[in-house]
């Protein structure tokens, strides 16, 4: 039980890599703050999870997002000690189909809305020496031909992770960055199918 008591939010947590990461939490004796788009999906993770968790639901979009979700915590389970910054959107795009409205919604939600969560945050996880997960891409470093918009975001949240970890190590906050490569999740399958 290596987070026995532990109070971690794990953002897109309703499907794929977020649910099994908030399940692996819990498995591991953390409380789990589960945020997605989704009542219905996250509802049901919550009931296979218990009361070590509780659900937001809460679009990542909106500046104000980010405040509401530290809040939610911090009153559910009265602290954070951990932060897995996973949720993020996938457009496909290319020079071709690159729109300013869709790129700013990428960046909203794949690199301000975790700055500004880890941000919320920080108090709660300076006074609990805690640590931050942020998942990012190979994306980051190779770029793919149709996802212009995801690439830079992730390249992005790689600059994000290493600035903070070199500006607040000293403060006992960890930042780690995992680069993941494709993972064929139910909602990658789904995509694939109805592209195929």
């Amino acid at each position: 039980m290596r987070l026995q008591n532990k109070v971690i939010i794990v953002t897109g947590s309703t499907t794929g890599i977020g649910r099994a990461i908030a399940e692996r939490c819990v498995a591991e004796g953390a409380r789990v703050l589960i945020h997605g788009r989704d009542q219905a999906k996250g509802a049901a993770v919550v009931a296979k999870l218990g009361a070590a968790a509780v659900l937001h639901t809460d679009d990542l979009a909106d500046p104000a997002c980010p405040a509401r979700i530290a809040a939610v915590a911090i009153r559910a389970f009265g602290r954070i000690d951990g932060i897995v910054n996973n949720a993020a959107i996938i457009p496909r795009t290319t020079i071709d189909s690159a729109r300013v409205e869709d790129f700013e919604n990428t960046m909203a939600i794949n690199v301000r809305a975790p700055l500004f969560l880890i941000q919320a945050a920080f108090p709660q996880l300076k006074a609990n020496r805690g640590c931050v997960l942020n998942i990012g891409s190979i994306n980051a470093h190779s770029g793919e031909a149709t996802f212009l918009h995801y690439s830079i975001s992730k390249g992005a949240l790689q600059t994000l992770s290493r600035n903070l970890a070199n500006a607040h190590g000293t403060e006992g906050v960890r930042f780690n960055h995992f680069n993941v490569g494709w993972v064929l999740t139910p909602n990658e399958y789904a995509k694939q199918v109805s592209e195929g």
